[in-house]
């Protein structure tokens, strides 16, 4: 049987997971927090015919809420292009979702990393890495 505290710190993630699907929703990201190919675009980040099938495979995967094999096709995109700042941001909320916390926040960063002078991604894993913090410190 649970106890209280972890009772509270399971519905505290749920709610920080929520809140981070609403800050998203509110920056400009789909309800299906999908990078599309206008998102990530050919002539922007080079993604290819390869890239595009594995997102869309990603789509199907989170509207599921398959979250490991979601993670597992932007893995496979990422290894056809590693410096997609696009991808990593997508990975790592989905391993925020998965209640990896650490691991969301690095992943943010090194979309960070990446983004050059894509502001608007870099707002987003500000927030992202905020919430991945506040649940680490939650719990």
């Amino acid at each position: 049987m649970m106890d209280t505290k972890k009772i509270v710190r399971v519905h505290v993630l749920q709610i920080l997971a929520a809140l981070l699907l609403v800050v998203l929703v509110l920056t400009g990201c789909t309800g299906g927090l999908a990078v599309t190919g206008s998102e990530v675009g050919s002539e922007d980040m080079g993604t290819g015919r390869a890239v595009d099938t594995l997102l869309a495979k990603v789509d199907t995967q989170e509207a599921q809420a398959h979250w490991e094999r979601a993670a597992a096709l932007l893995e496979r995109a990422l290894r056809i292009e590693p410096r997609n700042a696009q991808l990593w941001h997508r990975l790592a909320k989905i391993r925020l979702q998965q209640g990896h916390y650490s691991m969301a926040e690095s992943l943010a960063q090194k979309s960070n990393s990446l983004a050059r002078d894509d502001e608007a991604l870099k707002r987003r894993n500000a927030e992202l890495i905020e919430i991945a913090r506040r649940a680490v410190a939650a719990g």
